[in-house]
């Protein structure tokens, strides 16, 4: 549940930011920042559930968190009408959004919140 409400938060944030600070991130409407955002979301909480587990796995879980939010950002962003967001606005985003994600993951593993029952 942190890390939803961590995602929900942060993610909108940091590609809204992007939108109006980076000239190399461009979206047509508001709507379309936020879009890509529920899809990291969904993704991310995904690959969190199946890979964050400890410390071990703090920065294989990061990198690839990286890696997949260039790929969405770059690719899925495009796909809009009036967006434009280039190679390299897509990896200062995704650097920010790892970053944030470094954090969140080494919180979850400190709280001992990425630890699944065994029933």
């Amino acid at each position: 549940m942190t890390s939803l409400l961590v995602k929900v938060v942060t993610l909108p944030i940091v590609l809204i930011l992007a939108m109006y600070f980076l000239e190399s991130v461009e979206y047509g409407s508001i709507w379309q920042p936020i879009m890509v955002a529920i899809v990291l979301m969904a993704i991310g909480l995904v690959m969190e559930y199946m890979l964050l587990k400890d410390e071990d796995s703090l920065w294989k879980s990061t990198i690839l968190d990286f890696v997949t939010s260039f790929i969405i950002i770059w690719g899925f962003s495009n796909i809009f009408a009036g967006a434009e967001v280039t190679f390299g606005g897509a990896l200062i985003t995704s650097l920010v959004i790892g970053v944030c994600e470094y954090f969140l993951h080494k919180h979850l593993i400190g709280a001992r919140k990425t630890v699944k029952s065994h029933a």
